[in-house]
């Protein structure tokens, strides 16, 4: 691994941190910026795994990079104990379980699309 591909992967990264500090301000009932956020990368994870699998270049730029910066588990985990500390149950019992759901559905439809597409 050369110093290039590091720089690459970590402005990709810098890219996702700054998509995901966008949406976080993106809050209602429930945070739906980082819902968000963690539906994207995931989706985009799905889809790089097949699109480039023959490219671990861009796959570890986009996977590690972009959706790594952008997606966070952390702060999912905060705001789903927050709303429990705060006796919010159906608020934290809904955030933990789509930021379990949406993303893994968008990780599988983001690779069913691309295997689809490169069929």
């Amino acid at each position: 691994m050369n110093f290039v591909y590091l720089l690459l992967v970590a402005l990709a990264g810098g890219l996702g941190s700054v998509l995901r500090m966008l949406l976080a301000g993106w809050i209602g009932a429930l945070p739906w910026g980082i819902l968000t956020a963690n539906t994207a990368a995931s989706f985009i994870t799905g889809a790089a795994l097949i699109g480039f699998q023959n490219d671990p270049l861009v796959a570890t730029i986009l996977v590690t990079g972009i959706c790594g910066g952008l997606s966070t588990f952390s702060t999912f985990s905060a705001q789903t104990v927050e709303y429990f500390k705060a006796k919010q149950v159906w608020r934290g019992v809904a955030n933990f379980a789509l930021n379990f759901t949406v993303p893994a559905a968008a990780a599988l439809g983001g690779l069913f699309l691309l295997y689809t597409l490169l069929k």
